[in-house]
Protein backbone atom coordinates (compact mmCIF):
# COMPACT_ATOMS: atom_id res chain seq x y z
CA UNK A 1 0.00 0.00 0.00
CA UNK A 2 2.92 2.18 0.83
CA UNK A 3 5.09 2.01 -2.45
CA UNK A 4 1.84 2.10 -4.14
CA UNK A 5 0.95 5.96 -2.62
CA UNK A 6 4.74 6.91 -3.15
CA UNK A 7 4.92 5.74 -6.72
CA UNK A 8 1.27 7.73 -7.11
CA UNK A 9 2.90 11.02 -5.62
CA UNK A 10 5.98 10.40 -7.87
CA UNK A 11 4.08 10.74 -11.17
CA UNK A 12 1.50 13.66 -10.16
CA UNK A 13 2.71 16.64 -11.27
CA UNK A 14 4.38 19.06 -9.28
CA UNK A 15 3.25 22.79 -9.02
CA UNK A 16 6.32 25.32 -10.29
CA UNK A 17 7.34 26.87 -7.24
CA UNK A 18 7.75 30.80 -7.69
CA UNK A 19 11.36 31.82 -7.85
CA UNK A 20 12.17 33.89 -4.41
CA UNK A 21 12.48 37.19 -4.22
CA UNK A 22 16.38 38.15 -3.66
CA UNK A 23 15.74 41.70 -4.29
CA UNK A 24 15.97 44.32 -1.95
CA UNK A 25 12.51 46.70 -2.29
CA UNK A 26 14.95 49.45 -2.99
CA UNK A 27 16.41 47.65 -5.41
CA UNK A 28 12.95 47.13 -6.92
CA UNK A 29 12.09 50.31 -7.23
CA UNK A 30 14.87 51.70 -8.81
CA UNK A 31 14.57 48.96 -11.04
CA UNK A 32 11.10 50.45 -11.45
CA UNK A 33 12.23 53.91 -11.95
CA UNK A 34 14.96 53.52 -14.30
CA UNK A 35 12.74 51.82 -16.69
CA UNK A 36 9.93 54.20 -16.11
CA UNK A 37 11.45 57.85 -15.97
CA UNK A 38 14.69 56.53 -17.60
CA UNK A 39 14.15 54.59 -20.46
CA UNK A 40 10.26 55.96 -20.78
CA UNK A 41 9.44 52.21 -20.78
CA UNK A 42 5.97 52.73 -19.06
CA UNK A 43 4.18 49.05 -20.02
CA UNK A 44 7.33 47.46 -19.63
CA UNK A 45 7.65 49.05 -16.09
CA UNK A 46 4.20 48.40 -14.55
CA UNK A 47 4.19 44.66 -16.42
CA UNK A 48 7.67 43.68 -14.28
CA UNK A 49 7.27 45.63 -11.38
CA UNK A 50 3.90 46.01 -10.00
CA UNK A 51 1.50 44.08 -8.57
CA UNK A 52 -1.89 43.79 -10.88
CA UNK A 53 -3.62 44.15 -7.49
CA UNK A 54 -1.74 47.26 -6.82
CA UNK A 55 -2.70 50.55 -4.52
CA UNK A 56 -3.45 53.59 -5.86
CA UNK A 57 -3.72 57.25 -3.32
CA UNK A 58 -3.57 59.95 -6.03
CA UNK A 59 -6.62 60.76 -6.48
CA UNK A 60 -6.37 61.64 -9.77
CA UNK A 61 -5.84 57.64 -10.78
CA UNK A 62 -7.71 54.80 -10.33
CA UNK A 63 -6.58 51.85 -8.24
CA UNK A 64 -4.67 48.70 -9.64
CA UNK A 65 -2.02 48.22 -12.44
CA UNK A 66 -4.47 48.11 -15.53
CA UNK A 67 -5.84 51.31 -14.53
CA UNK A 68 -2.61 53.04 -13.77
CA UNK A 69 -1.53 52.45 -17.83
CA UNK A 70 -4.82 53.49 -18.69
CA UNK A 71 -3.68 56.90 -16.92
CA UNK A 72 -0.11 56.44 -17.54
CA UNK A 73 0.94 55.72 -21.28
CA UNK A 74 -1.21 58.05 -22.84
CA UNK A 75 -0.23 60.95 -20.14
CA UNK A 76 3.69 59.99 -21.06
CA UNK A 77 2.93 59.75 -24.99
CA UNK A 78 1.70 63.26 -24.88
CA UNK A 79 4.49 64.02 -22.55
CA UNK A 80 7.36 63.13 -25.10
CA UNK A 81 9.90 65.39 -23.60
CA UNK A 82 9.20 64.46 -20.16
CA UNK A 83 12.31 64.43 -17.78
CA UNK A 84 12.96 62.94 -14.47
CA UNK A 85 16.06 62.73 -12.26
CA UNK A 86 15.76 60.94 -9.78
CA UNK A 87 17.53 62.31 -6.79
CA UNK A 88 17.92 60.06 -3.73
CA UNK A 89 16.25 56.52 -2.87
CA UNK A 90 15.54 55.84 0.40
CA UNK A 91 14.13 52.70 1.77
CA UNK A 92 13.12 51.27 5.52
CA UNK A 93 11.96 47.72 5.34
CA UNK A 94 8.82 47.43 2.15
CA UNK A 95 8.99 50.59 2.15
CA UNK A 96 10.77 53.18 -0.68
CA UNK A 97 10.63 56.90 -0.98
CA UNK A 98 11.89 58.46 -4.18
CA UNK A 99 12.90 62.07 -4.38
CA UNK A 100 12.79 63.29 -8.06
CA UNK A 101 13.11 66.51 -10.09
CA UNK A 102 10.22 65.80 -12.89
CA UNK A 103 10.53 68.29 -15.72
CA UNK A 104 7.39 67.55 -18.53
CA UNK A 105 9.05 69.79 -21.17
CA UNK A 106 12.47 71.26 -22.01
CA UNK A 107 11.20 74.40 -21.15
CA UNK A 108 9.19 73.93 -17.73
CA UNK A 109 10.79 74.28 -14.27
CA UNK A 110 9.52 71.14 -13.46
CA UNK A 111 8.53 69.96 -10.48
CA UNK A 112 10.01 67.88 -6.67
CA UNK A 113 7.98 64.74 -6.58
CA UNK A 114 8.13 62.22 -3.76
CA UNK A 115 6.81 58.68 -4.45
CA UNK A 116 6.27 56.37 -1.67
CA UNK A 117 5.85 52.57 -2.30
CA UNK A 118 5.16 49.75 -0.47
CA UNK A 119 6.90 46.41 -1.80
CA UNK A 120 5.82 42.70 -1.59
CA UNK A 121 6.95 39.47 -3.06
CA UNK A 122 9.36 41.45 -5.17
CA UNK A 123 6.32 44.13 -6.86
CA UNK A 124 4.93 47.50 -5.70
CA UNK A 125 2.06 46.92 -3.87
CA UNK A 126 1.32 50.30 -3.04
CA UNK A 127 1.87 53.60 -4.34
CA UNK A 128 1.51 57.12 -2.88
CA UNK A 129 2.81 60.45 -4.36
CA UNK A 130 3.45 64.75 -3.80
CA UNK A 131 4.17 67.52 -6.07
CA UNK A 132 5.80 70.08 -5.65
CA UNK A 133 6.22 72.50 -8.58
CA UNK A 134 9.50 74.59 -8.56
CA UNK A 135 8.49 78.26 -8.46
CA UNK A 136 10.46 81.24 -10.33
CA UNK A 137 11.58 82.37 -7.45
CA UNK A 138 12.40 81.09 -3.86
CA UNK A 139 12.60 83.26 -0.15
CA UNK A 140 16.14 81.18 0.21
CA UNK A 141 18.64 80.12 -1.64
CA UNK A 142 19.01 76.26 -1.05
CA UNK A 143 17.63 74.10 -3.89
CA UNK A 144 14.74 71.86 -4.01
CA UNK A 145 17.09 69.11 -4.44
Amino acid sequence: MRFALALALAVLPVPALAEPCTSTPKQIVSSFLDLFYGQHAVREAFMTYVDPGYIQHNPYAATGRDAALAFLEPFAASHPEQHAEVKRVIAEGDMVVAHSFVRWTRDDRGAAVVDIFRVANCKVVEHWDVLQPVPEKSANANTMF
